[in-house]
């Protein structure tokens, strides 16, 4: 139940009419899942009355768009997905809820907010500036990746978990120049998706997966934008089969980058002396080595012809349906911590910075992490300097 407070904002009440109608709600409908009469929220959209900050927290969250956005001049240009999307076969665009549509405008806004904090101030690196797929083989490509991010075998082999290697990775992309948020989709087959931009290409992370699935999911993503298209990284490949060709090799392409990015094949031949003498009994403590998943173990070793094509379908498949029926609940957990994680250090570290500078006020660098201004300075304490 919302809860009204004494602060009103000066939104632009446009851009509230212009969220709820994007994301397919009659004024009714969000008046009932808010809780609240559809006469207040016909008030906020005329301009008459404005919401709480805490109002527009929670309309923010029901609406999947960040509370900054709701102060813009104009509402953000933000394209039709199936115009982005437009690789993808009409089934499997079709199958989407509109949880993760809408998770996908979410993303499109978050590069919109980037481009306010950066504001001309663009970051030294940039992967997808300065590597071009020309020329090279796949192979090559995934390495020279791997020797901008800085990510060396030794220190790989050093992670504790899939958890702190998804950390290190998503970190080293941040330092290139490619920001990753994370969601809960309700879509538990979408492991995520990547959006193109000149500057600001994000990665969006499902974040009811393992940790080595999102791991999988960054590396293929980072493949996606490297190639220069939007992507989605579906745990499903059959709908590779609809595609056109040109389309199934550049996903191919996509799949081989991330398996070579995160297994590098000169180290990967080492395991192959013991994957020869144990069998497929060894694949779950290989995939622990690299802190990757079972599958993209497979995958290399199916690339050497160490197993079958049938086999690698029965074990991929066997393998998602394990993934896809295992639904753990989790308790609540620490709010700033679920906060840092969904957003990344990267993009949080550069909201505070303009804070710290001046440049935003404490209500302006709230509504960039949507959140109330009176929790700012507690997440801050979980910000590693």
């Amino acid at each position: 139940m919302l809860t009204q407070h004494n602060m009103n904002l000066c939104i632009n009440a446009t851009i509230l009419t212009w969220a709820r109608e994007r994301n397919g709600f009659s004024v009714e409908e969000l008046a009932e899942k808010a809780h609240i009469s559809p006469n207040e929220i016909e008030m906020w959209e005329a301009g008459i009355e404005a919401p709480s900050y805490e109002y527009l927290e929670d309309m923010a969250d029901y609406l999947k768009t960040p509370v900054a956005v709701f102060f813009f001049p104009e509402p953000p240009n933000l394209d039709d997905p199936k115009k982005k999307f437009r690789r993808l076969p009409e089934y499997e665009f079709d199958r989407l809820s509109p949880d993760t549509i809408q998770t996908i405008y979410l993303a499109q806004a978050y590069q919109d907010s980037l481009a306010e904090l950066v504001s001309g101030d663009l970051p030294e690196k940039q992967i997808f500036r300065d590597l071009n797929p020309k020329s090279v083989s796949v192979k090559k490509f995934a390495q020279l990746a791997r020797d901008y991010l800085g990510i060396t075998i030794k220190q790989q082999f050093s992670f504790r978990s899939a958890e702190s290697a998804f950390k290190a990775w998503r970190h080293a992309l941040e330092t290139a120049g490619v920001f990753t948020f994370k969601d809960s989709l309700e879509d538990r087959f979408v492991s995520g998706f990547c959006l193109l931009h000149d500057q600001f290409p994000v990665i969006m992370v499902n974040n009811s997966n393992a940790f080595s699935r999102q791991l999988f999911t960054i590396a293929h993503e980072l493949g996606h934008i490297l190639f220069g298209v939007h992507g989605i990284t579906d745990v499903d490949e059959t709908y590779f089969d609809l595609m056109d060709q040109a389309d199934r090799e550049l996903e191919i392409m996509c799949n081989e980058f991330a398996a070579e990015l995160l297994v590098p094949d000169d180290e990967f031949k080492k395991d192959i002396v013991s994957f020869r003498a144990a069998g497929p009994e060894l694949i779950p403590q290989i995939a622990q080595k690299y802190s990757v998943s079972r599958e993209v173990i497979l995958r290399r070793l199916l690339e050497h012809k160490l197993v079958t094509s049938e086999t690698y379908d029965t074990l991929s498949k066997q393998w998602n349906k394990d993934f896809l029926r295992s639904r753990t609940k989790k308790p609540g957990g620490d709010y700033y911590r679920t906060r840092l994680a969904y957003l990344g250090e990267g993009f949080t570290h550069l909201a505070f910075e303009r804070y710290f500078e001046g440049r935003l006020n404490k209500v302006q660098v709230a509504t960039h992490l949507n959140m109330n201004a009176r929790n700012i300075e507690k997440l801050e304490r979980y910000l590693r300097w």
